[in-house]
């Protein structure tokens, strides 16, 4: 099951429609293999995050996955410029 933040379906609206397509791509991806993304430390611990690129754009693609309940919950998509430090301001804020 996928489950989808605010936040990501915020990010995932202003993406161009070939941006769109390519992380509807990555979701199945992750639905099949929910471990694949590189884990994250530190303040980002628990985080994962898939790296895919949309033309010449590489975007980063973070979310988490609960075992127990076998949920994959998609936090935020977007280019790589401060990606990090927003995500944490985020988590930090839930």
């Amino acid at each position: 099951m996928v489950e989808q933040s605010a936040r990501f379906a915020r990010s995932k609206r202003r993406l161009h429609p070939k941006g769109q397509l390519a992380l509807d791509d990555q979701v199945k991806k992750l639905m099949e293999s929910p471990l694949g993304g590189e884990p994250k430390t530190g303040a980002l611990a628990g985080v994962r995050v898939v790296k895919f690129k949309v033309d010449r754009q590489q975007l980063l693609l973070a979310y988490q996955f609960n075992e127990r309940r076998n949920v994959i919950e998609l936090l935020d998509v977007g280019p790589h410029e401060n990606f990090y430090r927003d995500l944490q301001e985020y988590l930090d804020s839930r």
